[in-house]
């Protein structure tokens, strides 16, 4: 199992708010794998940048949560204004060369994305119009064409879902799920690096499976688990 962090409960410090039949004749079997070979290859070039999850491998977070969940936790995390901004998951599509990424980022990296992809200011009036913007995209799919706004949610670097699926699959999942997914336990988890996005994918994977997690007001390499429902 991979050793992820260290489990600590230091007391909270941080200011809190309110996803054949076989043929029988040979020019019969020819014909049946030149149609399937002209298929599989248009739709081939028609997919090649969206990520490819096997149904087998999506099970992985769904055995924890479900889109339901995960868009629950999306719009409580989205509402954390305190001086620790919780993590959020979603989709974001490159449209210069149409590639797709699942990206997990604080709250304020998606918003300054925005901002800077659509040029809006940042006032109060801007401010609410970006979150109006966000929050009614029910599906959480943002399209991006300015760099600076992909470089805000680290597009180019973020690991790909094969790499997030590599990882979760060395995370004791049972237990994070059985300990923060279901009841009011809270606790800080430290990070002694980010490198690699080693703190980003955890929370990423723990999203996916429903669980809430921030970051600590006072040191960015440690994390909260959240309990929604407070």
């Amino acid at each position: 199992m991979l050793n992820i962090a260290t489990e600590q409960q230091p007391p909270n410090r941080c200011v809190q708010p309110k996803e054949r039949r076989g043929m029988k004749r040979t020019f019969k079997i020819l014909g049946l794998s030149l149609l399937i070979i002209t298929q599989s290859c248009g739709l081939k070039n028609k997919n090649d940048n969206v990520p490819k999850i096997e149904s087998s491998k999506t099970d992985l977070f769904d055995k924890y949560s479900n889109d339901s969940i995960r868009d629950r936790i999306f719009e409580i995390a989205y509402d954390n204004k305190s001086t620790a901004p919780s993590y959020i998951v979603f989709k974001a599509k490159d449209l210069n060369t149409g590639l797709i990424k699942e990206i997990c980022c604080e709250v304020p990296f998606l918003t300054g994305a925005m901002h800077r992809e659509l040029e809006i200011e940042y006032d109060s009036k801007g401010t609410e119009y970006i979150d109006s913007i966000i929050l009614a995209n029910r599906q959480e799919n943002f399209e991006f064409k300015n760099e600076e706004a992909l470089n805000n949610i680290c597009f180019f670097e973020y690991p790909d879902y094969n790499r997030l699926l590599q990882i979760a699959e060395g995370i004791n999942l049972d237990y994070y799920s059985k300990t923060f997914g279901k009841n009011d336990s809270t606790k800080l988890l430290y990070f002694e690096t980010d490198t690699g996005f080693i703190q980003t994918t955890f929370t990423h994977i723990m999203f996916n499976c429903g669980i809430m997690t921030k970051r600590d007001c006072e040191a960015s390499n440690n994390i909260w688990f959240v309990n929604p429902n407070r």
